[in-house]
């Protein structure tokens, strides 16, 4: 009985519409597939296209940048203009290559367009260092002093892509010439001071130093000088620090520095020349000098041997016009004034005067002097100062 109660439990056959029921869900399930299968291919075909237009404008726009910026260093403004305003077309977010079309707008004079397009990539990016000293370089041009300067300000504490020190110390550089050109030395000392006093490498202190000496600041030029002595810089650096003591009245310091300039294997013909000159000049002048800074025995002894030169003057250079200063010697060079020097100051002072008034009528009626008329001529505008003496 068992066994025929199981057979009669078996499962009965579908019915017809159970089958097509069946067959219909396998269909749609086919068909479901399907799709997917198409979709996944199409999108993966839509992926691959999208990446490969993608790589094609990249590609594009790095060909098109790579000739604004050829074009910029060839000084083709205009081409590089159009160069990049392509490559921006493909790829308009690259913040470089705006910065370059910015650029290339004001080197071909399109002042106000650049002007626009760095503005508005500040207002973006406010303390951007390159930004900002593009702009004070385009306030420049227009003559708005204050708010170039206010600009370089902002590029000196602005942020710097690379090497931020080295770009802020070029910034305050280009700073103070800026002012000096604009007649305020002060303001630029103080900012090249703040430079100098960064440990900047010797070619950089050169630089400072020079711009030092621009601005006026005659003792801490040398001071930068000193520091720049070092290395490759070492005879460079000695020499303008030569010239810097003779331009400015201190001939023991030009003598001592362009002699050990001197020593340096790497001058030209002609700079030897140049610097010998300078260096023996030095040396003379300190035998000349009748200035304050001059003990009073030697001051006394040079105006002695100045006024012979002087003197002489008389037998190169006979114009009428000189007479009225021969008679003046005459009442002024006697054995009582001579004597006299070395203690008033009163008649050394009219000796000084009358050796510079000698030497300039006699420059201006008879030509250029030289030799040691024309050192006096030098003294009476530099006057023998001690500036090296403050060098530590």
């Amino acid at each position: 009985m068992e066994a025929g109660s199981k057979q009669a439990a078996a499962p009965l056959p579908p019915t017809p519409a159970q089958a097509s029921r069946r067959r219909l869900m396998i269909r749609d399930g086919l068909k479901f597939l399907t799709l997917t299968l198409v979709a996944v291919v199409l999108s993966g075909v839509t992926t691959f296209l999208f990446r490969s237009f993608e790589s094609r404008r990249e590609r594009l726009a790095e060909r098109w940048a790579q000739r604004g910026h050829d074009a910029m260093q060839r000084g083709q403004s205009e081409q590089a203009v159009a160069a990049l305003r392509v490559s921006l077309s493909y790829h308009p977010d690259d913040y470089e290559n705006q910065l370059a079309l910015a650029e290339a707008l004001a080197a071909g004079g399109h002042v106000d367009e650049a002007e626009n397009y760095y503005l508005n990539l500040w207002q973006s990016r406010p303390g951007d260092g390159p930004i900002n000293l593009q702009l004070a370089r385009l306030e420049r041009t227009r003559g708005r002093d204050q708010q170039a300067i206010d600009y370089y300000r902002a590029a000196v504490f602005g942020t710097w892509a690379g090497d931020a020190p080295a770009r802020r110390r070029d910034t305050r550089l280009e700073l103070s010439r800026y002012l000096v050109d604009r007649g305020q030395p002060l303001a630029a000392q103080a900012e090249l001071l703040i430079a100098a006093g960064n440990n900047p490498d010797p070619a950089t202190q050169l630089r400072i130093a020079e711009a030092l000496e621009a601005a006026g600041d005659t003792s801490s030029a040398l001071t930068a000088y000193r520091r720049a002595e070092v290395g490759s810089q070492l005879h460079t650096a000695q020499a303008r620090a030569g010239e810097l003591c003779f331009r400015a009245g201190d001939y023991t310091c030009a003598e001592d520095s362009l002699e050990k300039a001197l020593r340096s294997k790497t001058w030209t013909a002609e700079q030897i020349t140049r610097l010998n000159g300078m260096h023996d000049d030095a040396a003379r002048l300190q035998e000349l000098a009748f200035s304050p800074v001059v003990p009073p025995a030697l001051r006394s002894a040079h105006l002695l041997s100045d006024s012979v030169i002087a003197l002489n003057r008389f037998k190169t250079c006979t114009d009428p016009s000189l007479m009225p200063l021969q008679t003046r010697w005459k009442a002024l060079n006697t054995p009582q004034n001579r004597a006299a020097l070395r203690h008033d100051d009163d008649v050394q002072l009219q000796y000084a005067n009358l050796i510079f008034e000698t030497e300039i009528t006699a420059a201006k009626t008879c030509g250029t002097p030289i030799g040691d008329d024309a050192l006096l001529l030098h003294l009476q505008d530099h006057p023998m100062t001690r500036i090296g003496a403050q060098q530590g």
